[in-house]
């Protein structure tokens, strides 16, 4: 059985260290006090939310937002219509090393934010994702951080809050935001991942974590993607927010133990049947009612 994977599955880590990080031009939420900006978006196969976006004198382009990403990726067509010089890179994609490109991107705009020189990942989008076979651009944490916002799933809107300073990047975590659940009454940290349609858990940390770990006599096996084997079962006594019920989740290998540090896996959005989802990189946390 084979299961669609997500825009980034679960990070997307960028392995060298001389990027630039994104600058804001003078903020055009603070011109419009009396009002938030908002944004429409479009959900497309339930999960992903694409906007409309702009990279220097390309309009109109379909920017994917995506929590689970922490570096941004324009298409490659994008990049050369732009004549951007390019130069080799690799990311670390949760089990493995992918070869990229990237680029100094002049400037990003989408919403209220206004990002310039921004070093983003150049690649063909059609390969890296199903999902992104349409998008121009994903747009991750390294530039979605420049802002709080609501998403507010009913009326089809971001809703901008404020504006955050600039700021590097500590580690590969650091922009990340984060659910704590309850897995059989244990606390569980969770990369919360707009782009995922379900949940993922790293197989040896849940079960280290509750030992005595109850799951449905029924698994099956699928692949995630390509290439990512999974199994999928129920998991018994999971508390989401005020919820508490069985859940049908993906368990996978979990990364190395440096990888990823007290993290049991990624929830994406779908799973908490929420109606506005409130994301707050200060905090790094995410909210929903």
């Amino acid at each position: 059985m084979k299961v669609r994977n997500s825009l980034v599955l679960p990070v997307l880590f960028l392995s060298v260290t001389s990027a630039s990080f994104p600058r804001l031009t003078q903020g055009s939420l603070a011109s419009a006090p009396m009002r938030e900006p908002e944004l429409p978006f479009h959900l497309l196969s339930g999960t992903l939310i694409q906007v409309e976006g702009q990279i220097g004198a390309q309009t109109h382009l379909k920017f994917a937002l995506d929590t689970g990403a922490s570096i941004s990726i324009v298409d490659s067509k994008i990049a050369s219509k732009l004549s951007l010089s390019r130069q080799p890179t690799q990311t670390f994609n949760f089990d493995r090393m992918l070869t990229w490109q990237q680029a100094v991107i002049p400037e990003v705009r989408f919403g209220p934010i206004r990002a310039a020189n921004v070093v983003m990942l150049v690649g063909q989008l059609t390969e890296y994702s199903e999902f992104a076979r349409d998008a121009d651009v994903v747009i991750g944490t390294d530039i979605l951080k420049l802002a709080n916002f609501t998403i507010d799933y009913d009326a089809r809107k971001i809703i901008f809050h404020s504006l955050n300073p600039p700021a590097p990047a500590i580690g590969p975590l650091s922009n990340c935001l984060f659910l704590e659940i309850l897995i059989q009454g244990r606390p569980m940290r969770l990369i919360a991942d707009t782009g995922f349609p379900g949940i993922l858990l790293f197989e040896e940390r849940l079960l280290a974590s509750v030992p005595s770990l109850t799951i449905a006599d029924s698994q099956s096996n699928v692949t995630v993607g390509e290439r990512l084997h999974a199994k999928q079962t129920i998991l018994r006594n999971v508390v989401i927010g005020p919820e508490r019920r069985d859940l049908s989740v993906l368990l996978v290998k979990a990364p190395a133990p440096d990888m990823l540090p007290g993290i049991l896996g990624v929830i994406g959005i779908s799973a908490l049947n929420a109606h506005r989802v409130n994301c707050n990189f200060v905090d790094r946390t995410m909210t929903w009612e």
